[in-house]
């Protein structure tokens, strides 16, 4: 995706929040969130610990089609900020409380060359003026708009090859004290159990009224594992429905039965178009007919897929519950 439509995409679907992107800021350096975007998030005397994440909340819709009308809600976690959006925001939470509790000096994390983790971490680095290390699994050489967009935030890039970036363990003892620093390692995604905390937040604005169902895109289970560890602290009754953006249901499971999870969800598995970040043209023009109904922003790898989830199969079966759909954000490179 180039960077022109990153930028076109971020205008069309966030104007108040990105007014004044243009392509030559993303590409030199953009301007400091944190003072310009207050209303979305606040990192107040540069304190980790003063990390305030707003809560977007849910906003009601309707879908019409053969089969009837339906209500439904979205949770709209793209909207928490600009380019930390979603679930990548609750990740990170977590992990930077940590690295203040620690006195940690730097970050390395990992991703690929269309990592949302690693562009959220370089902008919340870039704001909090936290020296960062992206490890990018790849060719050398390789630019896109998320890459140019983590080079102007400050973050260093190192490309690894795909089969030494297998080997995180050695990566992250390799870069550990990388230029001299106390760095923490975060996962590839911000996993782990740090990566959960966030949903505490998000689950807790629920409390007065709790969704019966809660569809989510899933590529890790983290996002699930971190809804319904919240979700059962405080009782909810809430089953989530994490949809499979690949073919990966047996690892996802596995994720979920390390945080002892056994209950309380379903994933949907026949909603990944082939694969990770597969589609095709019925999917294609779904995710345009839903963004000009309901002018949300979706996308084709995580968000789209979901979504069609949603409305052909969880919708038609659960009339009469009230059903939330948590916007994972992703939409950076949105054309």
């Amino acid at each position: 995706m180039h960077a022109y439509n990153a930028i076109i995409s971020l205008r069309r679907h966030y104007p108040e929040q990105v007014s004044g992107f243009n392509l030559s800021t993303l590409l030199r350096g953009t301007p400091n969130v944190a003072r310009r975007y207050s209303n979305i998030v606040n990192f107040a005397n540069m304190n980790l610990g003063d990390l305030n994440w707003k809560e977007p909340g849910m906003q009601k819709h309707v879908w019409v089609n053969d089969l009837g009308s339906f209500s439904f809600w979205i949770q709209r976690d793209d909207l928490i900020h600009p380019v930390v959006s979603g679930n990548k925001s609750r990740k990170l939470q977590g992990w930077l409380a940590y690295y203040q509790e620690q006195h940690f000096q730097g970050i390395v994390t990992f991703g690929g060359a269309f990592s949302n983790h690693l562009i959220a971490t370089a902008s919340v680095c870039g704001d909090l003026k936290i020296p960062c290390l992206g490890l990018v699994r790849g060719d050398e050489g390789f630019s896109n708009a998320y890459l140019n967009y983590c080079r102007a935030r400050g973050m260093e890039l190192k490309f690894v090859s795909r089969s030494d970036y297998r080997n995180k363990d050695l990566l992250s003892s390799a870069y550990q004290n990388h230029e001299g620093r106390k760095n923490l390692i975060i996962p590839e995604g911000g996993k782990g159990e740090l990566g959960l905390k966030g949903f505490d937040a998000l689950v807790a604005s629920w409390e007065s009224d709790f969704p019966d169902i809660v569809v989510h895109a899933s590529a890790t289970a983290t996002t699930a594992a971190g809804l319904i560890l919240a979700l059962q602290k405080r009782g909810a009754p809430t089953k989530v429905l994490p949809v499979l953006v690949l073919k990966n249901e047996a690892e996802q499971k596995d994720a979920l039965k390390e945080w002892d999870i056994f209950d309380g969800f379903e994933f949907l598995s026949d909603y990944h178009f082939g694969g990770y970040a597969k589609s095709d043209s019925r999917l294609l023009e779904f995710i345009n007919e839903a963004q000009s109904r309901l002018q949300v922003p979706l996308e084709p790898v995580y968000s789209g897929k979901a979504f069609y989830a949603l409305i052909h199969e969880v919708l038609p079966l659960y009339t009469e519950k009230k059903v939330c759909f948590l916007h994972t954000g992703g939409c950076f490179g949105n054309s």
